[in-house]
């Protein structure tokens, strides 16, 4: 179907919670739960504190919770502090499909936000979350956006008017303009994500949702946006597709299944991309007893993109900062062999700069294989990645198509916990952490959505 704001409006308008199936609802549950691990785990982080500084002092009436604090400010800057807690730690989940990738789960602060703000239930919350999942990752499958240098946050863009406005009341007309308000300026650029990475890549997702609820406020307001904004001259589809875009199928639609089901978890705190090599060579490591000391190379082979994002060669830097740290196949191999993990803490400074650390980084390869860019091409839902661990003794390989927490390898509910439990650790207390378990697994039963934000008080 033709992409046009209409048809995202109408869509949003018509995502209710009684048709949404049960594995829908519980997949989204999950993933808030992961969500705010991952916020609470950012919070001391240096860009989360320089936006609560930064906007501190801010007042409105319309006001949402800071994660972490009892302070309210105006809510689309809650949206952006709180979401950019949740992206910092790269330890969110990532929806992935040709060449294109995303994380849905950027949305999830800012509408939170907004529902508190609004005084909506957990069911209104739910629905808004299915609805931005939905529009960002049907837009990440059309593969219209990274080719031409843009982010996927500029899908974002559109997912993020269309969720608030459906949490804000929005008619279908102010919805339209506030789709039309937020894409025109909010299109973002792929350099946020390449080469040496500031600390932007993880605000940029929560700048277009803080944008889209300042959209969505003007809209209700009365303020009229480009109705036209993707087929319109100037438009969208000239402009960064340089194409007209359709969607193939919207999930709930004529038995379509929802695309927030094939969401994936991470395990390690990285990359989407990099879960498969890291997964791999630990697997070497454990299955034959490799010791750090007796590794003479690694060969990493994975799909172009992996290479083009993943192993540039400032990925070997000595001097890698956090941002560039956590998209470096060659750092978080070899900080995981060494530390047999990679959590929030292999990404440290004293981490960064160990010496034995980039001793090991020099015995990593890293290079496309042309089967393997084919047959994911042939294939977008596989991570594949192969991997050679060489030693005096011999060299060792294997491969793997779905790392742990990929929707065709689920991470099981234990698995959810102890990350969850994990990245709270120090911040919450356990009788807190335990309150916003039952509150994320139960949001179906949530009155007011405003009622989590005190047992998530560091």
């Amino acid at each position: 179907m033709q992409l046009s704001s209409n048809l995202l409006a109408e869509y949003a308008m018509e995502v209710s919670f009684e048709s949404l199936p049960e594995e829908v609802v519980e997949q989204t549950e999950r993933l808030v739960l992961d969500s705010l691990g991952c916020c609470v785990g950012a919070y001391t982080s240096e860009p989360s504190k320089a936006l609560r500084e930064t906007f501190a002092d801010r007042t409105a009436p319309d006001s949402a919770t800071v994660l972490g604090t009892d302070r309210e400010i105006p809510v689309e800057y809650a949206a952006l502090v709180n979401g950019a807690m949740v992206r910092y730690l790269d330890y969110n989940d990532c929806y992935i499909s040709g060449s294109s990738v995303c994380h849905p789960s950027d949305h999830i602060p800012a509408l939170l936000a907004v529902a508190e703000a609004e005084g909506r239930t957990g069911r209104e919350l739910i629905e808004a979350i299915v609805v931005a999942y939905e529009i960002q990752s049907a837009g990440i499958d059309t593969g219209a956006i990274w080719d031409n240098g843009f982010d996927y946050v500029t899908w974002g863009t559109y997912s993020s008017a269309a969720a608030v406005g459906k949490l804000m009341g929005l008619s279908k007309d102010q919805l339209v303009d506030a789709i039309g308000i937020a894409g025109t300026s909010s299109n973002g650029l792929l350099v946020s994500r390449l080469g040496d990475v500031s600390m932007w890549k993880g605000v940029a997702m929560p700048y277009v949702a803080h944008n889209a609820v300042q959209a969505c406020g003007m809209a209700r307001n009365g303020l009229t946006g480009p109705t036209a904004v993707f087929e319109g001259e100037g438009g969208f589809f000239e402009t960064v597709a340089q194409d007209e875009v359709a969607v193939e199928e919207w999930g709930g639609r004529d038995g379509a299944s929802y695309r927030i089901t094939r969401t994936n978890f991470k395990p390690y705190a990285c990359g989407y991309f990099m879960q498969a090599p890291i997964t791999a060579v630990l697997d070497l490591v454990e299955t034959h007893e490799i010791a750090p000391d007796e590794i003479e190379a690694i060969e990493i082979e994975e799909f172009e993109q992996a290479v083009q994002v993943l192993a540039s060669p400032e990925k070997w830097s000595s001097d890698l900062n956090r941002e560039t740290a956590d998209h470096s196949i060659p750092y978080s191999v070899a900080v995981g062999i060494l530390d047999g993990e990679v959590t929030p803490r292999q990404y440290a400074p004293d981490r960064l700069s160990d010496p034995q650390v980039h001793d090991l980084m020099a015995t990593v390869s890293v290079s496309e294989a042309p089967d393997i860019t084919r047959r994911r091409a042939e294939n977008p839902g596989l991570i594949p990645a192969r991997a050679r661990v060489t030693t005096a003794e011999g060299t060792y390989e294997t491969e793997i198509d779905y790392p742990n927490g990929h929707w065709q390898q689920p991470m099981s509910d234990e698995e959810l916990g102890a990350k969850f439990d994990a990245l709270v650790e120090g911040l919450l207390t356990e009788s807190q952490a335990a309150g916003v378990r039952e509150w994320c697994l139960s949001l179906d039963t949530v009155d007011e959505v405003g009622s989590v934000f005190a047992d998530l008080r560091v």
